[in-house]
């Protein structure tokens, strides 16, 4: 959706709280240790990484966008 090197993004949501529209769900009640959390964005949230993204590439702190080719399925 974002167009984003995968570990990227989980490097720029770390910056980002439940209050900036970035939470954890996980996939069984109750979580324990085990689970694996993963993460979802509002709207804002989605907004709100966009621009960390942004300030990230402005400060040139981010590697190039991945193309058509990086995202194509390894056979």
């Amino acid at each position: 959706m974002l167009d984003e090197d995968e570990e990227f993004l989980r490097d720029c949501s770390i910056q980002l709280f439940s209050e900036d529209g970035c939470m954890s769900a996980y996939d069984n009640y109750p979580a324990s240790e085990l689970s694996e959390a993963i993460l979802v964005f509002t709207e804002d949230g989605i907004e709100n990484l966009r621009y960390v993204i942004d300030e990230r590439r402005a400060a040139g702190d981010a590697p190039p966008k991945p193309t058509a080719e990086d995202r194509r399925p390894k056979s």
